[in-house]
């Protein structure tokens, strides 16, 4: 009985060791991978594999690098390893064996691995993210927008969603802005950031003809009278010829842009809470930015916040000395409990 004892307690610790050492080969591998280093990555996968051949991080890791290395078949033979495990690491895996069909120029077998696994792992809103990807690339719209809609049920912050649907209703401004608008919020900086700040600024400004001083003329385009957003596409085009009024001459661009996004979102919110709008634009968007407007302290940091891309002085030193309000808004967004 003492001979087993002492064998167990020898072999916990070797045991123990070998587990240390095979994370410690695949952090190398990992670091190296984002390096760009991918065939020196493939070497400290194979060493942790040497050491546990069925180690489902060294599977994984080693299948996402074959992907970047576009050998895409390695990349489905190493995602197919770890979704036989049925572990934690199912939705990434089920994510990788779809970004690598579709990568590989088969959109339909990876549309199919994308439901396969929503249906096994529910709740990872990236697969619902990449099957509306793959979707809206294959032109399919009404998949990709269910798709995505779905990701952010299941994820409100998760910034790709709030933008690709932006870009998807490109044709439907009210739509569009608010989905931008909501991206602006998560990722206030870089280059989309600047594109849907960019767009965000094309659409209040559509259908508005300034020819000088005294003479705008504005555009509305009514023809769809079954358009819930009639009100606020008149909204904001008005809003956008008031620019110009002797009353705005001596504001500043920010200021404008604050007082006409709010008057915006506020019309919104008193449409929806008269008419009792009930789909997913009226209660996942309308409800949580009226919700925002009508909060003063957190409509304050909002404009300063989605404006920051914008070379600015004034916005930039109010966002320095405001980091405390910036936090406020930060968690009062990441708690906010949608429709």
């Amino acid at each position: 009985m003492m001979k087993t004892s002492l064998l167990l307690l020898l072999i916990v610790p070797i045991t123990l060791f070998s587990q240390e050492t095979a994370r410690q080969f695949i952090d190398q591998g990992v670091i190296l991978h984002d390096k760009g280093n991918y065939a020196e990555a493939l070497v400290f996968y194979d060493k942790a594999l040497a050491i546990d051949e069925n180690n489902l991080d060294a599977l994984y890791e080693k299948g996402a690098t074959y992907c970047a290395m576009k050998d895409y078949a390695n990349a489905v033979e190493y995602a197919d390893r770890v979704i036989k495990s049925e572990t934690s690491l199912l939705g990434k895996a089920y994510l990788l064996k779809g970004v690598s069909l579709d990568y590989w120029g088969k959109p339909k077998e990876a549309i199919e691995v994308y439901k396969k696994g929503i249906k096994k792992v529910p709740d990872y809103n990236r697969l619902d993210y990449s099957l509306g990807l793959t979707s809206y690339n294959n032109k399919d719209y009404k998949t990709a927008q269910q798709a995505w809609q779905n990701s952010l049920k299941k994820n409100p912050i998760h910034a790709n969603s709030h933008y690709m649907m932006g870009i998807l209703n490109s044709d439907k401004r009210t739509k569009s802005m608010l989905s931008l608008f909501n991206f602006l919020i998560l990722d206030p900086t870089g280059k989309k950031a600047n594109m849907a700040f960019n767009t965000i600024s094309k659409y209040q400004k559509r259908g508005v003809e300034v020819k000088d001083d005294k003479s705008i003329n504005v555009n509305i385009n009514i023809d769809d009278q079954d358009d819930d957003f009639s009100s606020a596409e008149m909204m904001i085009s008005l809003l956008e010829a008031g620019k110009n009024s002797e009353e705005n001459s001596s504001k500043s661009d920010f200021q404008i842009f604050s007082e006409n996004t709010k008057s915006f979102l506020m019309v919104l919110g008193e449409l929806k809470s008269n008419n009792k709008k009930k789909d997913f634009w009226w209660g996942y968007y309308v409800g949580f930015f009226y919700d925002l407007t009508k909060n003063d302290e957190m409509y304050e940091t909002f404009t300063y916040y989605v404006y920051q891309d914008v070379q600015n002085t004034a916005v930039e030193n109010w966002l320095a000395a405001n980091k405390e309000k910036v936090t406020l808004f930060k968690d009062w967004v990441k708690n906010y409990k949608r429709e």
